[in-house]
């Protein structure tokens, strides 16, 4: 089986459902509180496994309850974490997640501790075999490092370009499949629409694929010289958070089967779709099966 690479956060995740988003100076009763491993790459290498694919992560946690948590969660969800060397002292990168159930939608505080990011440290034994390297610009000396190594032994690199981080430059010309939302692409290249930010991505940086997600409304992908816009499918939202990260693993798995763009995008925005619909990320992340019957119906 293809096996796919991860490396960027991973997060303990504290989760707060509310009904409605709390007053400031004011104290609220949450309807619900619970604590789940997080992060944009760790979530995504979750949703390849729920999905049947082969997944890894290669990093750096902090030896702590909170670092073994993380690390056992990943073993719970047949995501090998086994070469992840356990720092001590380091504080876990933490957040906390207020849900607003009326509304779907998410506020996100966070600390990003200080697990090193000394690129000497990984074990990168998880990259032997590989077909695909996953990346979100967190730990980002660690993620050069392994971009470098990828690209030497022919392994395509992935990057879920969501947030604007210092030296990120540094790391585009080694990716091969670029999904960044619309407001990277946007920042990146000062351009006032995603069409004309995706020209300029693919003029400088020639990815074998292109993607520009732009949450609720779907997005474009960069086909034939042009941009092409897929939908995203209407669903009662009950918690948006992880849906980018959802998309992305599930278009690496539909990727490495042999599909299309275009299918690519469709499945994983039908997987996204899915997760939506319930609370939390990874006990929310569907089956494939889920997702093609979901499709089916469509």
């Amino acid at each position: 089986m293809k096996k796919i690479v991860g490396v960027g956060a991973s997060v303990l995740d504290t989760i707060i459902e509310m009904d409605a988003y709390p007053a400031e100076d004011h104290k609220a009763k949450a309807e619900r509180v619970f604590v789940s491993g997080g992060g944009p790459v760790g979530n995504a290498l979750v949703a390849i496994a729920k999905l049947g694919g082969n997944a890894s992560y290669l990093g750096l946690l902090s030896a702590d309850s909170a670092g073994k948590r993380m690390k056992d969660e990943f073993a719970s969800y047949g995501v090998d974490a086994s070469t992840v060397k356990e720092i001590e002292g380091a504080i876990p990168f933490t957040s906390y997640i207020i849900l607003n159930r009326t509304s779907g939608t998410r506020t996100c505080l966070f600390d990003r501790g200080n697990v090193p990011n000394d690129p000497t440290l990984p074990d990168y034994s998880p990259l032997e075999g590989a077909s695909i390297l996953h990346l979100d610009g967190n730990c980002l000396p660690i993620a050069i490092e392994a971009a470098k190594r990828a690209k030497e032994k022919g392994i395509l690199v992935s990057l879920d370009a969501g947030g604007l981080y210092a030296g990120i430059e540094e790391l585009l010309p080694y990716v091969n499949i670029l999904i960044p939302s619309e407001e990277f692409a946007m920042g990146i290249t000062k351009k006032q629409s995603a069409e004309e930010a995706m020209e300029t991505l693919y003029d400088k940086y020639q990815p074998k694929v292109l993607v520009i997600t732009q949450g609720s409304k779907g997005g474009i992908y960069w086909e034939n010289g042009k941009a092409v816009s897929y939908p995203s499918f209407k669903v009662n939202c009950v918690d948006s958070n992880g849906a980018g990260d959802t998309f992305h693993g599930a278009f690496l798995v539909r990727y490495l089967d042999g599909f299309s763009v275009k299918e690519c995008c469709r499945f994983a925005s039908a997987t996204s779709a899915i997760k939506c619909q319930r609370a939390g990320v990874r006990v929310a992340l569907p089956t494939k099966e889920e997702v093609e019957t979901f499709l089916a119906n469509k």
